[in-house]
Parts: C-alpha cells; sequence; structure tokens
C-alpha cells in the first residue's frame, strides 16, 4: 500500500520531458498536475505508466523509448500473462530516487526473476528467459525492441511446437493433453495468466496422459467417456468429436465453449462425484441449456436459425448436419428480404455472404460460420449492421433490410 501510495503522490517538479527519441524539455506545462505521478507528468498515459506515450511525446514503436512496452503490458493478452514494470526495471518509489531522472535519459533495465536474472539488453534486443531458448526449438528468442509487428511472438518464437526431444512429441498440437491451462487440439490459451509465469503448469496426471487417463483417447473428449463408453449414442460420448474435430464448415469448438475446464485435478465441479460433466455455455451461446434427462441442447444460438437463441438439437443426433438444418436455404423464416432475394430475384447466398460461402452453398471460411456475427459481405456495396441498410450496391442505393 506505501508504494502505491507513493507513486500515486509524486511530485512532478524534478520530471523533464525529454527521451532518447527526442528534445529536452525541462518546463512542464503551466497547467500539470502536481500530484499527477509518472503516467501524467513524464510518459504513459491515463491507463498506464508505461509509453506511449514516450519522454518528449514520442509515440511511435519505431523508438527505444516507446517500442514493445504496450505488446508487454496489455490489460488483456490472449497468450502471456500481463508483463508489470518491475519484470524489466527497478520501479523508483520517489520522482528523486537513485537511477530515477539521472540525466542521461535511458531507462535501466534490471530484469526480475521472472524475466531471468541472467537475461541481458544491449539496447536494440534483449535474451530473456521469458522469449525462451534456441535450444528448445524456439525461432526468436532475441526479439528486437522496436519490431512490433507480431512476427516475434507467434507460436514457436521462443520454443518449438512442441519443443524437441527429451520433450514428447505431441499429435496435432494438441498441448492440452498435458497443459491444461491450453485448449484441446488447438494452440489457444484457456488461461493466458499462467502462459511465462515462471511455472510449467502440467496436469496433475500428465505423466500418465493428462486428462485422456480418465476420458477422451486422442484428446480430452470422448469417446471414451467415465464409464467407459465409446458408442456415439451414450450420453457420456454423444457430438464430442463432432464438435471439437478439424471442420471444413463451422468454427472450431473448444472445450470451454460448454464447460468450465478445470486447471487442475481437484479444481471445484471437476471429480465431485456425481460423474457429471456441467455444463457451462460460454458466450456465444448466453441463454444455452442442456436437459440431461433428454440429452438435448436448447436456446442455442449455434445451432438456431441466426436470429436469436432459438435452436434445439440433440446431443444423440448422428451425422454431419446439411445447409438448411439449422437456418433456411430457401429465406422461409429469416430476417428481413432473404425470402424476396433468394425466392423473387433468385440470388445465391454468396452475393450477400462471399466470405463465408460460395454459390455451391459450400463453406469457404469455417471460422466465419457460426462465430455469432452476421458475416455480410457483397462484391460491391456496403452493410450497414447498426441501420441494417445495404448501400450502392448495384441493385438499389440505401435500402433497408
Amino acid at each position: 500500500m506505501r508504494a502505491a501510495f507513493v507513486l500515486a503522490t509524486w511530485l512532478v517538479t524534478g520530471c523533464d520531458a525529454g527521451d532518447i527519441d527526442g528534445p529536452i524539455d525541462e518546463n512542464l506545462p503551466p497547467n500539470a498536475e502536481p500530484n499527477a505521478g509518472c503516467a501524467k507528468s513524464c510518459h504513459g498515459s491515463d491507463t498506464t505508466n508505461a509509453p506511449p506515450m514516450g519522454l518528449g511525446a514520442v509515440a511511435e514503436t519505431t523508438a527505444v523509448g516507446v517500442g514493445a512496452h504496450a505488446s508487454h503490458m496489455n490489460a488483456s493478452p490472449t497468450w502471456h500473462r500481463k508483463v508489470d514494470c518491475a519484470d524489466c526495471h527497478v520501479v523508483p518509489m520517489r520522482d528523486d530516487a537513485p537511477g530515477h531522472i539521472d540525466g542521461d535519459n535511458v531507462a535501466e533495465v534490471t530484469f526480475s526473476m521472472i524475466a531471468g536474472t541472467t537475461s541481458t539488453w544491449n539496447g536494440t534486443t534483449c535474451t530473456a528467459r521469458c522469449h525462451g531458448q534456441t535450444a528448445w526449438g524456439g525461432s526468436h528468442t532475441t526479439p528486437t525492441w522496436t519490431q512490433v509487428d507480431g512476427t516475434q511472438v507467434t507460436c514457436g518464437s521462443c520454443h518449438g511446437v512442441p519443443p524437441p526431444a527429451p520433450h514428447p512429441a505431441v499429435a496435432n498440437n494438441n498441448c492440452a493433453e498435458c497443459h491444461p491451462t491450453m485448449e484441446e487440439n488447438s494452440l489457444t490459451f484457456r488461461d493466458p495468466a499462467s502462459h511465462i509465469n515462471g511455472v510449467v503448469d502440467l496436469a496433475d496426471s500428465a505423466a500418465t496422459g493428462g486428462c485422456t487417463s480418465c476420458h477422451g483417447s486422442t484428446n480430452s473428449a470422448p469417446p471414451k467417456d467415465l464409464s467407459g463408453d465409446t458408442a456415439r449414442t451414450a450420453a457420456g460420448v454423444g457430438a464430442h468429436q463432432q464438435h471439437l474435430g478439424a471442420s471444413t464448415w463451422h468454427r472450431s469448438v473448444v472445450c470451454t465453449d460448454c464447460h468450465k475446464v478445470p486447471l487442475t485435478l481437484n479444481d471445484p465441479g471437476h471429480r465431485d462425484g456425481d460423474d457429471i460433466a456441467e455444463i457451462t455455455f460460454s458466450a456465444l451461446n448466453p441463454a444455452g441449456a442442456y436437459n440431461f434427462d433428454t440429452a438435448t441442447c436448447s436456446t442455442m444460438y449455434c445451432h438456431s436459425n441466426g436470429r436469436g437463441n432459438n435452436g434445439t438439437k440433440s446431443w444423440l443426433d448422428a451425422g454431419m448436419l446439411a445447409c438448411g438444418a439449422c437456418h433456411s436455404v430457401t429465406g422461409t423464416g429469416m430476417s428481413g428480404r432473404h425470402s424476396r432475394h433468394i425466392n423473387g430475384e433468385n440470388m445465391e447466398c454468396s452475393e450477400c455472404h462471399a466470405t463465408v460461402v460460395n454459390a455451391q452453398q459450400a463453406i469457404i471460411n469455417a471460422n466465419l460460420h457460426i462465430n455469432g456475427v452476421h458475416e455480410v459481405k457483397m462484391a460491391q456495396g456496403a452493410w450497414n449492421p447498426n441501420t441494417r441498410q445495404c448501400s450502392n450496391t448495384g441493385c438499389h442505393n440505401t435500402k433497408s433490410w
């Protein structure tokens, strides 16, 4: 608490507005707040003490004083824990602390235990434990600080996918087999805060096969179920693989779309004695419900006609669903002027949904199908989802749907 109080009450009279990338200005503006702290007085913004802005009001990531600060300190990363200032710097308790505002306009870099105390910074690149090692199969283990284009943070940049031996080989990128913070058969993180946190997260039973020790086979989802069933007609098996398997016609479904996935063996709700998997639908299906007696999902978006949470589907139904199983391909019951365009004008679905489906009604981008968005893309013209209007389509000017 003392540290937070002092940081919030810094006096700014000793701050300069200079930077290694910009001119020095010893005079703060006359309306500067005397207790504004580092974020408003010299660098950072209203939401973070880290650049941008850098000293001298520099904001370009190509400037060393800015660089990849925001990429590290993103408040909601999708693949790593939020990096703290103290992971790379000794954060001063006062504006006149040693090393702060010392006249050289250079931020001293002192790595924490998380980053690795043997890590180095040469003014351009860093060698930090959090960026892996080439011996682990990493391709960008000494990233350039001012290269903020995403090429240095792809899976494989810090360690192989999977890392080389003695790490075990993994089929289909199924890291979740041993690492419970990962989604099944994908490189997506269930718990980004557990990545690059100094701890290797392993399932409690990883030594004997991870989650598949109790259920699943090639991945953690049945078949087999807890009773050893492998038949599609068993409720514990059902359509698991039809949802999780690679698909050419729908977005990838992950375990967390229907379950609260435990991160450890003894998480609440896991192994609680009832041998029933709790169903907790994600935001894609905010009204979704599952009836254990009938093995039926209801009030679902993903099996709806696209007009709301009105889909119902038996969990035990077999086979791939055809176009028309969820929504009409003739426009019947669909929103707005679907029927008029399809039946009256003999238009194809692809004429308004060109990024999703082709003229043969085959899905051409599975990630854009059943993703919670009405993907409207025409060869000519524009669609405004807020006003529900088309404009300059070649068929007509602005028209309400």
